[in-house]
């Protein structure tokens, strides 16, 4: 008998779950819904309004023609589980089309990050299922059940009807066969996909137990078998009931996958735990999304083939040798179409030779002479547009030629130069003269110094125009001051709140600025992009630019995956194009790409599109700080240690076939506690290079607190005076350390310590090219050396020479 309030119940406990969430949490990121509190009017796409307008109606609407489907059993327990499922399939599909609305591009990944809004969906259907329950358990004691009769057919629980068909075993046992298949079809044809070659295949790709070619022959069958067994067992557990059997057998196939999720994690755990910190906590999550959203696939097409096969039943006569026949047919065909579905194979073509930095052809950053080239340097921010947060202190240092002979004489061979859109291109398509020469004469004076450039187009919170007006309230957080990036022109925040939401990037108002970015309203997008192709004309033919950083720290908008992974990788896509067509009377140079600021918050992300570009001159630039300002280290905790961020950070460049590069590190704290050693070991063990944040910081830079002196940086201000205070004698120390510039053919290890060094190498040539910091001349020595001269240089000393076959080099004072 059904429940005809469980329904209308359900619904509004969702809608009660959904509003609270929007309430307590406008970003988003753990809430249901994402409401920042911008005006909804005008509405300039459908992206604008898809999360109230498709979202949130398409959720309540599922939810609710689902719990009215399943209402029917009279086994609380039962049904609260089947309104759970109920609540993570229509989230997942409420999110896809939401999605839709937002873009077309890259459907697969869109289904694929789902999975991400069915974790959340589990959670809060926790309470919407409680609810269910409790209404099941009243109507069941309230309201006595329909007397049985020969007409009536048989009793309610009993798992058969007249209207549903004959019992479990007879025939009907044919849908908990055919969910099997389809589940043991799915995962066996698009299970690579799914879960290695996934966007967070770089985290989750090793696991001893998934249906992917990264868990091993064995793993792999043995998670397909048992996503097949569980599937069948499942619908078996959920099929007693009298509710339609298509809903019935696609939610037990999401139950099945979602149990196969919570198995992968449980089997993952012990190597989660290896790693140190608490990295095992949100890798949870990063198991069970792919398993969820393949889940809600899997039960759609359960659903589909169950109704197909009670449609072609006959009434009563033959069932059990009817039935397998279609099941056959469609399984057959999904074994034919569904690899299909999986990407097509590529032959990797060796980036082209450039007169500056390219790559090799297994990713290492290399020069003209195939020499591999460790790129280890500083950033530096003094030619930024800051917000002037304090009136009577300049918001940056003056950048002299003094500064980069200070670099140089830290052995450095790199710096990342940090530029203001708000200040190159004031106003609309106008470009100032004056800045662009201030950047040119940045590169040519670091060039002058050995010290090669990445041009960084910078930007933390949006801009300067995020700063609340004075008076300004919040209801969560607090008034934000401005930041840097981008012109106010630029600014779309369509009255969302001004203020912080835990921190500056967690605010409603930035969530809103990028997700008109991302969408490129009324342009703005557009006209970066073409910025890109200017400042790439203008650097055409300088090999010291080393490459140009798309975007620093893109904030994550107002629906990410979406907002960061698909919109940010098609704005990559567009400004990548847009550098290479400015670069036709030259050469082609680096590309620097990152993930959103997230993985700087978190020490990894869900980041874009494997294939956002064709371009192969890419480079993956996260910023890792993991154990120095990661979200949770107020806490005292560590989720993402150093080294997991290492090897998160070497698993995503190799993901997307890129180059690997650190755009910023460091802002430890005290330079006495800090664990500087432990990530220049981490460096050397990678064999990559980074920027240390930052050379130089003024007392007014919006990232400064009213103390006594700059912290952080490398060279101190002391704000009283505005005089340079020494450098922190541990900082550089260890920034100093000896390395290899340069090496013939590819580095194969690579160690050392603030006295001493030992490379190991593979190649031949006259390359080799180490720095060697102190007064004192160092001892070398190696194997498959020749030609080997040490001449000192400012702050240090240079070892050159050549080398033959497999070498090594050993250098001490």
């Amino acid at each position: 008998m059904r429940n005809r309030w469980l329904s209308p119940i359900v619904v509004v406990v969702l809608a009660a779950v959904i509003a609270l969430g929007a309430v307590f949490d406008p970003s988003g990121l753990a809430a249901p819904y994402t409401w920042t509190g911008a005006d909804l009017l005008p509405v300039a796409g459908l992206w604008q309004v898809a999360a109230p307008a498709v979202y949130v109606p398409l959720l309540l609407a599922g939810v609710g023609a689902l719990t009215w489907a399943v209402a029917r059993g009279r086994a609380p327990l039962r049904t609260a589980l089947l309104v759970w499922g109920a609540v993570v399939w229509s989230a997942m599909a409420a999110k896809l089309l939401m999605s839709l609305a937002m873009t077309f591009d890259d459907v697969l990944y869109l289904v694929w990050s789902t999975g991400f809004t069915g974790v959340k969906a589990a959670v809060f259907g926790l309470p919407v299922a409680a609810a269910a329950w409790l209404a099941q358990l009243l109507h069941r004691r309230l309201v006595p059940p329909p007397p049985t009769s020969a007409s009536a057919g048989p009793a309610e629980g009993s798992g058969a009807s007249a209207s549903a068909g004959p019992a479990e075993g007879s025939g009907a046992s044919a849908p908990g066969w055919a969910a099997a298949g389809v589940a043991v079809v799915l995962a066996a044809s698009v299970g690579g996909v799914w879960w290695g070659g996934s966007p967070v295949g770089y985290a989750i790709g090793d696991s001893p137990l998934a249906p992917a070619p990264e868990a091993g022959p064995l793993g792999c069958l043995a998670a397909v078998a048992l996503l097949g067994v569980l599937t069948w067992a499942s619908h078996r557990r959920f099929s007693a009931t009298t509710s339609p059997r298509a809903v019935v057998a696609g939610l037990s196939a999401l139950g099945a996958a979602g149990t196969l999720g919570l198995v992968e994690v449980a089997v993952g755990i012990p190597g989660d735990l290896a790693g140190g910190g608490l990295f095992w906590a949100p890798a949870i999550m990063l198991r069970l999304a792919p398993a969820l959203s393949f889940g809600a696939l899997l039960a759609l097409a359960t659903a589909l083939l169950v109704a197909l096969l009670d449609a072609t039943r006959p009434a009563r006569r033959g069932v059990a040798l009817a039935a397998p026949i279609p099941m056959a047919v469609v399984v057959a065909a999904a074994a034919l179409a569904l690899p299909l579905l999986q990407p097509g194979a590529t032959t990797a073509q060796p980036p082209p030779r450039t007169p500056g930095l390219t790559l090799s052809a297994d990713r290492r950053i290399v020069d003209t002479d195939g020499n591999e080239v460790l790129l280890r340097g500083v950033n530096v921010n003094q030619l930024e547009d800051y917000f002037q947060q304090f009136q009577d202190k300049a918001v940056t240092r003056p950048l002299t030629e003094a500064d980069f002979a200070g670099m140089a004489r830290m052995g450095f061979n790199v710096v990342r130069l940090a530029l203001s859109w708000s200040a190159l291109e004031p106003q609309p398509g106008h470009y100032d003269p004056a800045y662009l020469a201030k950047i040119s004469w940045a590169v040519e004076t670091a060039a002058r110094h050995g010290l090669r450039t990445v041009i960084d187009m910078h930007q933390d919170a949006w801009g300067k125009g995020v700063a609340a007006a004075p008076g300004t309230t919040c209801a969560t957080g607090s008034p934000m001051h401005g930041w840097d990036g981008a012109p106010t022109w630029a600014d779309r925040f369509d009255g969302a709140p001004r203020c912080e939401f835990t921190g500056r990037d967690i605010s409603p108002a930035v969530a809103r600025a990028f997700t008109n970015f991302y969408q490129d309203r009324d342009g703005i997008q557009t006209r970066l992009v073409a910025a890109w192709g200017m400042l790439a004309e203008r650097f055409a033919n300088e090999p010291m630019v080393a490459g140009y950083d798309l975007l620093n720290e893109p904030g994550f908008g107002e629906a990410p995956p979406i907002t960061s992974g698909v919109l940010l990788g098609r704005y990559y896509d567009r400004a990548i194009k847009a550098i290479r067509a400015g670069e036709r009377r030259g050469f082609p140079h680096l590309v620097f790409f990152e993930p959103s600021v997230l993985w700087s918050g978190l020490g990894f992300e869900v980041p874009v599109p494997k294939d956002f570009t064709d371009d192969r001159l890419i480079v993956f630039a996260p910023h890792l700080y993991n154990e120095s300002i990661t979200i949770e280290q107020g806490t005292g905790l560590t989720v993402t240690s150093i080294e997991r961020g290492f090897e998160l950070a070497s698993r995503a460049a190799k993901y997307y076939g890129a180059g690997l590069w650190s755009g910023e590190w460091g802002w430890f704290g005290d330079p006495a506690a800090a664990p500087i050693a432990r990530y220049a070991d981490q460096e050397d063990r990678h064999r990559i290079g980074g920027a240390f944040w930052v050379w130089k910081q003024s007392c007014g830079d919006a990232h400064a607190s009213a103390g006594a002196e700059t912290g952080g940086n490398l060279m101190i201000e002391d704000c009283a005076t505005g005089r340079d205070l020494p450098p922190p004698a541990e900082y550089v120390a260890e920034l100093s350390r000896p390395y290899p510039r340069s090496a013939p053919g590819r580095l194969t290890g690579l160690t050392s310590d603030r006295a001493s060094l030992t490379a190991r190498g593979e190649g031949s040539g006259c390359g080799l090219d180490v720095w060697f910091p102190g007064d004192a001349r160092p001892a070398v020595r190696g194997t498959g050396l020749s030609g080997v001269a040490v001449r000192q240089a400012p702050g240090g000393w240079r070892v050159t020479g050549c080398t033959s076959g497999s070498y090594s080099v050993t250098a001490d004072a």
